[in-house]
């Protein structure tokens, strides 16, 4: 066998060991946790006093598809909850604890019976988005089948090559891609007696292009980049409408 001649079950087990690695490079049990950023808001103070409020369990009322995550390279909801460290409804519980105080809005009450108010949470969205154009594959399919070309002399060695650098290339070539976060809350204010006082929805949505490679997704980053800001933008929504109805109650 020439030197240079090419094993073709070794170029074909090679390029199949190399697509099954980055495909599961991004997809790995990454633990996720949201690190939420400290409210540099603080509000006028236009309450004669500042009322406790008691905040219940939130209601996470999310789809089954953010709960679990789905789709795989060209339309990914993720992350699963089976990835994060706390589960959503107590990370919004803690985010909304610490807007409301670091705001100066209310006190949290450690207990209903010593609170003004009772809050409600129902979580209807909490997560992320990731987004791929088929045609983005062409660029590194494209020039690991150039690679192959030039490397190698005859069209067979050519093909069997190519095939190899354009794995390679899809793993390392980053192509362009769109990821979205999206929070969407309903508060629910209800006075000591139960009844309801006030309630709002807000969304908070992030949207963001970036290069990344076509068979990788960084799930945690991602994750750990977009939803908190998401999340602080339908807080900051629900949380200046409802000061403005403590103002005038």
């Amino acid at each position: 066998m020439a030197a240079n001649q090419i094993n073709p079950k070794r170029l074909s087990a090679l390029a199949a060991l190399l697509a099954i690695l980055l495909l599961s490079a991004g997809c790995g049990p990454k633990r996720i946790d949201f690190p939420y950023a400290r409210e540099e808001l603080t509000f006028p103070q236009a309450l004669h006093e500042i009322p406790g409020i008691y905040i219940s369990p939130p209601l996470d009322l999310r789809p089954d598809i953010q709960k679990t995550g789905a789709g795989h390279l060209l339309d990914v909801h993720f992350p699963a909850d089976v990835n994060l460290t706390h589960p959503v409804s107590d990370v919004y519980a803690a985010a909304l604890t610490a807007d409301l105080t670091q705001t100066m809005i209310a006190v949290p009450a450690a207990l209903p019976s010593h609170a003004d108010y009772i809050l409600n949470a129902e979580i209807y969205a909490f997560g992320c988005r990731f987004q791929r154009n088929p045609s983005t594959f062409i660029l590194p399919l494209g020039a690991g089948m150039m690679g192959g070309f030039f490397m190698s002399d005859d069209t067979s060695g050519r093909l069997k090559r190519g095939a190899v650098f354009s794995v390679m290339a899809l793993g390392a070539l980053p192509v362009p891609a769109k990821v979205s976060a999206l929070v969407e809350v309903k508060l629910i204010l209800r006075d000591a007696g139960g009844e309801t006082v006030w309630e709002r929805t807000c969304v908070g949505e992030i949207e963001d292009s970036l290069g990344e490679a076509a068979l990788s997704r960084r799930d945690k980053a991602l994750a750990e980049r977009y939803i908190p800001q998401a999340l602080k933008r339908c807080n900051a929504c629900l949380l200046g409408q409802l000061r403005q109805f403590l103002i005038t109650r």
